[in-house]
């Protein structure tokens, strides 16, 4: 039942308020509907809600959960208003309203009786001090059988406007009038949920795609998690939990996209807060939009927490390290993290000349036929030469460098595409054939295509080989592509 508010004029009119003074009784006073509601979360999964003290996990939050609720219309003096009749509608922040178990629900809307409702609300993707909301938008269910008053082509309330969505006071298709409500609102106190970690937004143990996708998301700073930046970019950074429990296990590292370069932001720092919107982007996880807080690392007071790269076989005998370059549940576990590759070739057919019969020489690996900048593999030529560079381990595809900058370099049984764009001095079709010592850098995937996995070199240091612009050996985590600041640093305003 709807509930139309007009106090002033219509009352006046009517001649139905009092006045002091003026005699003819005593004042009426007009009901002016419900001002809040005072929302109560008794239950949580068959138990009391869980104490601020022991929050419950961000995966048990991610799957069904129920609520035990109750719901009471307040006046605007602050007492009980039992005159309030209709539908509210819930919603849980942050998080995903399934259903609710109630008598007269509708949907996301419930009832209320003599200003009163109670039931449960069935809720997912739930984390961090979630709440119940509770709002009067108006909305009235339509009878069995009748067609409602926001679906029936008329303008019902003479406004102009007829039927959802195009008027206002149409919450839903089903709603049985076309005028709005009070828009009064109640919120629950804060039901415990821990905040997620890296590895919760990444999907792990759940699956390889982030169960949060397209919501934003507060990722989990605080002890025993420890965010450290591993790597700064033109478009945002990287950044890996190093608590020891969450680098055992992996899926503990996660790229942020901030379409520039972050500000005040180097290598070594570690997040006090992390917070955007998680994307999954060609079956990579991103943070989309981030916001963040950091703590400088300074030079002389502390030490950089960047964890030693993961080597990506082959590995000696007897070591536990192999990790092979494959779309596995492995590789998933590193995506976003530093990592190693040792004894890697780069392709030796690798060159701007176009490919003759799908066949390619030292500087023939050119698929683009057209000269359209990209490989269609759609194309009768395009497709079937490109696909066949992409199975040869002795090929790269000249498309990808001259469009992305990566090329592909192999070890014999594995391939993987790199990129040293960052490592000016160093030119790789000059080095075509010739064997990398050691390249690290972070690694992100990008499901089309054959070759799904990127190393990325952050800098100089990450690269070793005997060609110019290489180190001649690796370098330590605590110092390769570090640069601290200075205690009193004069220009930390414009870093």
């Amino acid at each position: 039942m709807k509930r139309v508010f007009e106090l002033a004029g219509a009352a006046a009119a009517a001649g139905i308020l009092g006045c002091l003074g003026c005699g003819g009784g005593a004042p009426v006073t007009p009901d002016l509907g419900p001002s809040t509601f005072k929302v109560s979360i008794t239950g949580v999964n068959g138990g009391a809600p869980p104490d601020v003290a022991a929050p419950l996990s961000a995966l048990v939050g991610l799957g069904p959960n129920v609520w035990d609720f109750t719901i009471e219309a307040v006046s605007p003096t602050g007492e009980p208003a039992p005159s309030f009749h209709g539908f509210v509608h819930l919603s849980v922040q942050p998080g995903a309203v399934d259903g609710i178990d109630a008598p007269g629900a509708s949907g996301r809307s419930v009832p209320l009786v003599d200003g009163k409702a109670s039931g449960k609300v069935h809720v997912e993707a739930v984390y961090g001090p979630a709440r119940l909301w509770v709002d009067d938008l108006g909305y009235a269910l339509a009878p069995p059988g009748k067609v409602p008053a926001c679906s029936d082509g008329k303008d019902n309330n003479g406004n102009g406007l007829i039927d959802f969505p195009a008027d206002p006071g149409c919450a839903f298709a089903d709603d049985d009038s076309e005028d709005g409500g009070s828009y009064s609102t109640g919120v629950s106190p804060a039901v415990q949920y821990d905040l997620p970690k890296i590895s919760d937004v990444r999907g792990a143990p759940l699956g390889v795609k982030t169960p949060y996708r397209a919501n934003g998301v507060d990722i989990k700073t605080g002890a025993p998690e420890t965010l450290v930046v591993t790597r700064v970019t033109s478009n945002g950074f990287y950044v890996t939990d190093v608590s020891p429990t969450e680098q055992m296990n992996g899926n503990n590292s996660v790229f942020a996209f901030y379409f520039a370069t972050p500000p005040g932001m180097r290598v070594c720092d570690t997040l006090t807060s992390l917070a955007g919107t998680a994307n999954d982007f060609f079956g990579f996880t991103e943070i989309s939009f981030p916001s963040w807080t950091l703590t400088p690392l300074l030079k002389g007071q502390g030490t950089c927490q960047v964890p030693e790269p993961v080597l990506l076989g082959p590995c000696k005998t007897g070591d536990t390290c192999p990790i092979l370059v494959s779309n596995g549940p492995a590789m998933q576990k590193i995506e976003s993290s530093l990592v190693r590759l040792e004894g890697f070739t780069i392709a030796a057919n690798f060159g701007p000349q176009l490919a003759v019969n799908n066949a390619f020489k030292a500087n023939q690996s050119n698929c683009d036929f057209n000269g359209n900048g990209k490989i269609d593999f759609t194309d009768p030529l395009e497709g079937p030469c490109a696909t066949t560079c992409d199975a040869d381990p002795t090929c790269s595809e000249w498309t990808s460098f001259s469009g992305r900058n990566t090329y592909k370099v192999s070890n014999g049984a594995a391939m993987i595409l790199i990129d040293t764009s960052t490592v000016a001095n160093f030119d790789p079709t000059a080095n075509r054939g010739q064997v990398l010592t050691a390249a690290t850098g972070t690694v992100r995937k990008f499901s089309g295509g054959t070759l799904n996995w990127t190393l990325e070199v952050r800098c100089p240091d990450d690269l070793v080989c005997v060609a110019p612009g290489c180190v001649v050996a690796p370098v330590s985590s605590q110092t390769a592509c570090v640069s601290l600041r200075s205690v009193g640093d004069n220009n930390a305003g414009s870093d």
